[in-house]
């Protein structure tokens, strides 16, 4: 495979453009000929919103961005490029139609989401293949791959990763997390005048060529790429990022920042230290811009890396990331859901809503074009994006004179669920079988967790302690289905909640370290029953279930 130059094809790296010296020296190497048999990958790539981008991924780790005339040179070039389709990593047939198919034909042909799901692959690798499919590439700035922020905390001088309240909200847009500043969007979209567009939350975006090169300024080729667009100047010392708690403050109150984070603040240092020695200036208090000011939390970029890679990995942040992704890549990207979510961008950032072909009047292509050349929106995948929690625990409790047969289900984020167990179904002779029951299933959804409504008093939200790994063994449910113990909590405890309302009844302490897992005696429906618990110091613990209180109390056949 040759290129005879940027004449016949563009080549892509980010902010490049045709005959800038300057860029042009860090494209060394992409004017050339690659060996067919090195090629890994082949993805069609969006340009500026239109479909006629390509990327050719190599098996040295490298990848080549081109953009074409239309569609059909794009299908052309595939079919003259060897059949490796998307490569091997997606579980996905090595043909060239996958090199052509679109990113929800990928996300659901693909078996990494089930992957995720079952913590085969990490947080990160899960995102970053969202990223690839969806068309985000380190080839395109105006593309550029998009992960969130996750913590709040960036002024202690110690973190504490087991505290809820060091985590993003990541059910809501960055943009949406002050709820005063969500008071500021939710208005601007409802008294919204300009005729010309329609209504939006935000007229800048999470995402953009600019926002990428502002976080990697300090490091080449984006220096360069910086400057290039900024008349050979860097910007004013008080907008330069020069602080993480800074930035993370101007996002939370800043109406004109939703940033979100780039991968790189995920596993690269070196972009936090000016190690080029750029003159970046003064800002207005007089300090001197170099180095990024970390949190105190970290005594080097290597800390701020490792620990917020660390709590990426988290399940605090496990547990509701598809969330984020739901916002980003998914069914609250457009439409109600995302009037609701107080997550709609400039029209203009959405694919299918200009097309440039159609565009006669150069001044209006010039226009649409140098928006699209800002931010652009991702693709949506999927109509909603499953948790990332799979089922650990399962509870069957189906004798008929109970109050509630049911199967109840728990997960490894601790969401819990009660589906209801239908005993006459199907069991012909059965006390109160009809023929109308005769086509039921046997098993009926916990209508909460079905219906999205109620999740509330589904989840133990209570955080446990980063080491452990939740299973089947950290769960425990009463024999009459009302009550669940659960344990692996950082204070050594385990504890016990209410099936019927999620709230925690009662903490048992008594071990020395933390409770790995539990166990009970059988017994009589509602009756009093033993209940074991081991710790991870290898002690075992032996509790008495009163049915009759619904707690851990005292034997009472015990002498006294």
């Amino acid at each position: 495979m040759t290129t005879a130059g940027t004449g016949d094809a563009e080549v892509l790296g980010g902010a490049l453009q045709r005959g800038e010296v300057q860029v042009l020296a860090y494209t060394e190497g992409l004017h050339g000929k690659w060996m067919f048999s090195e090629i890994r990958a082949v993805f069609a790539r969006r340009y500026l919103l239109q479909n006629t981008g390509l990327e050719v991924f190599m098996a040295n780790r490298t990848s080549v961005m081109f953009n074409f005339p239309d569609q059909a040179t794009v299908k052309k070039v595939v079919y003259g490029l060897p059949r490796v389709g998307v490569g091997t990593s997606y579980g996905l047939p090595q043909a060239r139609r996958i090199s052509l198919a679109t990113p929800r034909q990928l996300f659901k042909s693909s078996n990494m989401t089930q992957r995720w799901q079952r913590r085969e692959i990490s947080n990160f690798e899960y995102l970053m293949f969202l990223n690839t499919i969806a068309g985000r590439t380190y080839n395109d700035l105006n593309q550029y791959p998009i992960f969130p922020w996750v913590l709040t905390n960036y002024e202690s001088e110690e973190l504490d990763l087991t505290l809820p309240g060091n985590f993003r909200d990541l059910s809501k847009p960055i943009g949406a997390l002050n709820p005063k500043r969500a008071v500021f969007y939710a208005e601007r979209y409802e008294t919204w005048e300009d005729d010309q567009a329609p209504p939006c939350h935000y007229t800048s975006h999470y995402s953009t060529a600019i926002s990428t090169l502002h976080w990697l300024l300090r490091i080449e080729p984006f220096t360069t790429f910086f400057l290039n667009a900024n008349d050979n100047k860097f910007d004013h010392p008080d907008r330069t990022f020069s602080s993480i708690a800074r930035s993370w403050r101007n996002s939370q109150r800043d109406t004109n920042d939703v940033k979100e984070l780039i991968p790189e603040f995920y596993y690269l240092p070196e972009m936090f230290v000016n190690s080029n020695g750029y003159n970046f200036g003064l800002r207005d208090d007089r300090t001197v811009v170099c180095d990024v000011d970390l949190p105190p939390w970290a005594k080097k970029p290597e800390d701020f890396v490792r620990i917020n890679r660390m709590a990426l990995e988290s399940e605090f942040v496990s547990c509701q990331l598809h969330q984020w992704i739901d916002l980003i890549f998914g069914y609250k990207q457009r439409g109600p859901e995302a009037v609701r979510a107080l997550n709609v961008f400039h029209y203009l950032t959405y694919e299918g809503t200009v097309n440039l072909d159609s565009i006669s009047d150069p001044v209006l292509r010039e226009s649409a074009l140098m928006f699209k050349d800002q931010m652009q929106q991702d693709v949506i995948m999927v109509l909603k994006f499953p948790s990332n929690s799979p089922v650990t625990h399962v509870a069957a409790n189906t004798l008929p004179h109970l109050t509630v047969p049911a199967v109840v289900t728990v997960t490894c984020s601790r969401l819990f669920a009660v589906n209801r167990w239908h005993n006459t179904v199907g069991l012909r002779g059965a006390p109160g079988y009809s023929l109308e029951q005769s086509h039921h299933l046997p098993i009926e959804m916990d209508p909460l967790i079905a219906n999205n409504s109620g999740t509330n008093k589904r989840q133990i939200t209570d955080l446990v302690d980063q080491s452990i790994q939740i299973n089947t063994h950290c769960f425990v449910v009463t024999a009459d289905n009302r009550y669940i113990l659960v344990c692996g909590f950082w204070d050594k405890s385990f504890r016990v909640y209410s099936t019927e309302t999620g709230k925690l009844t009662q903490i048992v302490f008594g071990h020395w370290d933390v409770v790995t897992c539990l166990a009970r005696s059988e017994s009589y429906i509602g009756g009093d029953c033993y209940i074991v618990s081991g710790s991870r110091d290898a002690t075992l613990l032996l509790w008495y279930w009163s049915g009759r209180h619904h707690i851990i109390g005292d034997n009472p056949n015990n002498s006294k």
